[in-house]
């Protein structure tokens, strides 16, 4: 389809709605992350500063990938002072952050546990944003699985199930948390989990960025995000 297809869909949508489901998100997910952060053995100066540093790796995670995705996700990128976000980016810069600041700080103490409740949670409210918005949207099919979202095409609706299956993870995270079971493995759990969701999740959303041996962009991500799971799970584990 030319992008102009696209960039009607796009227009259909509720940027109310998807603020709206973004703002709720942020809100109820940093609450949570907050709170859990509570049990850092350090002071309140360097957990603020811990905090930051999450939410600029998140944020530049976010927003760089999309100048390199390819096809309309780069070209929006391009074109739009807001751009198209990613929420594997978001998670795997926050990481880094995370153990960016951690390094120079000299902050010892393992802090991942305390946002594996708040980023399930807040991603699982965010994908009803995108649904809102028409945006992530879903690869063609039939009337009897699809949803006409304003381009006259009917399509999957990836975003309910993406949301579905993330609060499905984060009900399994908090119960997780509520036992103390897996204790410095609970983030890490959900990026591999989450990963390899995504990563077969994107078969059914419209491949609209680039591709590398059959495989989308973004499946690349959801590659390295579980990767990166696996890799700090095994590490914690031996």
């Amino acid at each position: 389809m030319p992008y102009s297809g696209y960039e009607q869909l796009l227009v259909s949508g509720s940027p109310r709605l998807y603020a709206a489901a973004v703002l709720i998100g942020a809100v109820c997910g940093y609450s949570l992350i907050a709170k859990d952060s509570r049990a850092w053995p350090i002071d309140l100066s360097t957990r603020r500063k811990l905090l930051g540093s999450v939410l600029l790796g998140g944020l530049i995670g976010c927003a760089v990938p999309a100048f390199l995705a390819g096809d309309f996700v780069e070209w929006l990128a391009t074109h739009y002072p807001i751009g198209p976000k990613t929420v594997i980016g978001g998670l795997i810069g926050g990481y880094w952050g995370a153990a960016l600041y951690k390094r120079f700080a000299g902050v010892a103490f393992d802090t991942s546990d305390a946002f594996a409740r708040g980023n399930a949670l807040m991603l699982a409210i965010g994908r009803l944003g995108c649904f809102a918005a028409h945006c992530c949207f879903g690869v063609a099919t039939g009337p009897a699985w699809g949803i006409d979202a304003g381009d006259g095409v009917h399509r999957f609706p990836v975003q309910l199930l993406e949301s579905a299956l993330l609060f499905g993870l984060f009900f399994w995270i908090n119960a997780l948390h509520r036992k103390n079971n897996l204790e410095h493995r609970r983030l890490f759990v959900f990026f591999l989990a989450y990963g390899i969701l995504r990563f077969f999740l994107e078969f059914l959303r419209e491949p609209i960025a680039g591709s590398l041996w059959s495989l989308g962009f973004y499946q690349w991500l959801a590659i390295l995000l579980a990767g990166i799971g696996a890799f700090e799970i095994r590490r914690r584990t031996a």
